[in-house]
């Protein structure tokens, strides 16, 4: 595996090192993204590509009476995560393998999903949409946190996989799935974009 398909499905040892850098330099816009939902005592909630762990954390933190889940693609990113949110694991907090196009979780199950930095790596998004819709409750929201919102960045030419959306793709996205109330935020080149389930 080439090192650049390692941020899409972090493996291995050099993998660990992304996962724990990516802990670390995603931090400011993940506190930011998060700020967009007023989390309740009880908020059900699941991460999509929950990575290294920490936005789990940090909505078990929000939420103390909750249950928070995410699912990662990657074996190494799942071990650190569950690592990461050792405490609560089996009891408010399940971490399961999984994709944005097959959710490992019954419908109408959550109250809000997120996808911080990951929709880059997505394939088939309008049918992921739809599986993000499947577990959401009536209502619930679905909020996508991106860095990168130009489809011409260097990255999107150097990181094996990986396919930028621009701001006007992401919002036809949830438009095309039905989402309604669709809400945008940017600040600098960081963009929150949410829609609810009607």
């Amino acid at each position: 595996m080439g090192w650049t398909k390692n941020f899409g499905n972090p493996t291995g040892k050099f993998g660990r090192m992304i996962v724990s850098s990516m802990n670390q330099g995603h931090a400011p816009i993940s506190v930011w993204g998060l700020e967009h939902f007023r989390f309740s005592d009880d908020t059900n909630a699941l991460d999509i590509g929950c990575g290294g762990g920490m936005n789990l954390k940090r909505m078990l933190n929000s939420s103390p009476n909750g249950m928070i889940c995410g699912i990662d693609i990657s074996d190494e990113s799942l071990k650190i995560s569950r690592e990461v949110n050792e405490r609560y694991l089996g009891k408010r907090c399940f971490i399961e393998k999984g994709s944005s196009r097959y959710i490992p979780f019954e419908d109408n199950k959550f109250d809000l999903v997120t996808a911080f930095e990951t929709i880059y790596f997505w394939q088939e998004i309008p049918e992921c949409f739809e599986e993000i819709k499947r577990v959401l409750k009536a209502n619930g929201t679905f909020m996508v946190v991106n860095e990168i919102t130009n489809p011409k960045s260097i990255w999107n030419r150097v990181v094996e996989g990986m396919n930028v959306p621009s701001l006007t793709q992401l919002k036809q996205y949830f438009t095309d799935a039905g989402f309604v109330d669709i809400k945008i935020d940017k600040k600098g080149e960081w963009i929150a974009i949410k829609g609810r389930k009607a």
